[in-house]
């Protein structure tokens, strides 16, 4: 059979200008003239205004998209109306200029907006805290009082206004958002001392907030824990499916007597163990004094666990990502932020959005190029990224 269809795969066997294997791939019937894949031989410009144009991109069908995703509404009458009357050439910059409309709303950068959702599965929250009283005075809102809102407010501001989206590990500073005139309103901070400890020399922006130390580093030894988490949000990269697998030799030590030096265990725990050495002096729950919680104690492991685990107290804060020695949990956000696998893991977060579902095989080019983008013409500015996306085919075309 195989032999068969090779032989017969470039043929146009109905004689309707596509080959027998653009007709499989596309689901049409390869001896059936009146059955042909679409294409610019074959599409011609939308007949009915009503209907959109499945040949090409089509401003009111990505306009609607837009609308629908940044804003949550569906575009006006109006608006369908003056996009229909736009020039074609012109559609996808109108439709980048409505997105840029949306980005300013509640709807995308609030409380629980679009960019505040992407941060769920990072941030991880487990109690449910009220929106609090408006405040005008340029004061706290009450929100730091709670341990993950500082989380969600860097987490939006390093996604809004071309700010750097590096900054969501690098950030030495804490963010606080405030309530004016019932909009959100994201400010820079250099302490925020109800909640957040942590030296700034310190600080690598979501790793090191107060929330993902007590969730993630808890009150183990080695935190892969927080390693795993870090890997899989900000790089995209899952170690229990496998992903992102950089052996080192020698590793796993097991300096933690976990038993990962097993051979069942070692395929996984030589990528995972050196990348959460970094993470080994920063405390979540251990410190009995609870002003401590949440700090970098370098001698976390000899003051907590040496007695119980002799020895663990010699395992390394130096460690490796991506195959590259990091020195620290800052050089680790540092050689994380700089990789293709953390633009990516940005561009793949707003891409569910807007498509709610991975690229297709046919759409891997269009992503690649927004990934490459963001690196580079961007400097790491997500809006830009997303004014890209949503002048494509792959988001415009029916």
């Amino acid at each position: 059979m195989p032999g068969a269809l090779a032989a017969v795969e470039d043929r146009d066997s109905d004689k309707d200008g596509a080959s027998n294997r653009d007709e499989i791939t596309a689901g049409t019937l390869p001896g059936d003239a009146a059955s042909a894949p679409e294409g610019e031989t074959t599409c011609k410009p939308a007949e009915i205004p009503a209907t959109y144009d499945v040949c090409r991109y089509d401003g009111r069908y990505a306009l609607r998209k837009v609308m629908l995703e940044a804003c949550g509404r569906s575009p006006a009458p109006a608006e369908l109306a003056a996009m229909a009357d736009t020039p074609p050439e012109l559609q996808p910059d109108a439709v980048a200029d409505a997105l840029t409309a949306c980005t300013q709303s509640e709807f995308w950068r609030g409380r629980e907006g679009v960019v505040w959702n992407i941060a769920h599965a990072k941030v991880r929250p487990t109690v449910f805290v009220d929106e609090p009283v408006e405040n005008t005075d340029g004061g706290y809102t009450g929100e730091e009082d709670f341990d993950y809102f500082p989380d969600y407010a860097l987490f939006v501001y390093t996604q809004i206004d071309g700010h750097d989206s590096r900054d969501l590990l690098n950030a030495r500073y804490y963010v606080q958002r405030l309530i004016v005139d019932g909009r959100s309103v994201y400010k820079p901070v250099d302490e925020l001392p109800g909640r957040q400890k942590m030296p700034t020399e310190r600080r690598a922006g979501m790793l090191t907030t107060r929330w993902f130390l007590l969730f993630n580093n808890m009150f183990t030894a080695l935190p892969r824990t927080a390693a795993a988490q870090a890997y899989r949000a900000y790089l995209g990269l899952d170690i229990a499916l496998g992903e992102g697998l950089h052996p080192v030799p020698g590793e796993p030590a097991d300096y933690d007597d976990k038993g990962v030096a097993a051979p069942t265990c070692a395929g996984c725990h030589s990528t995972l163990d050196p990348l959460s050495y970094p993470f080994s002096r920063y405390d979540g729950v251990t410190a009995a004094n609870l002003a401590e919680l949440g700090r970098y104690l370098p001698t976390r492991l000899e003051d907590f666990y040496e007695p119980s685990l002799p020895g663990v107290s010699a395992m390394p804060e130096a460690g490796m990502l991506l195959g590259k020695p990091v020195s620290s949990l800052i050089e680790w956000a540092e050689v994380a932020t700089s990789s293709r696998e953390f633009a990516a893991s940005r561009v793949a977060d707003y891409w569910q959005v807007f498509f709610h579902a991975e690229p297709s095989g046919a759409e891997l080019a269009t992503f690649d190029a927004l990934v490459e983008a963001l690196r580079t013409e961007h400097s790491f500015a997500i809006e830009p990224m997303l004014r890209d996306l949503v002048r494509t085919e792959a988001f415009g075309v029916p």
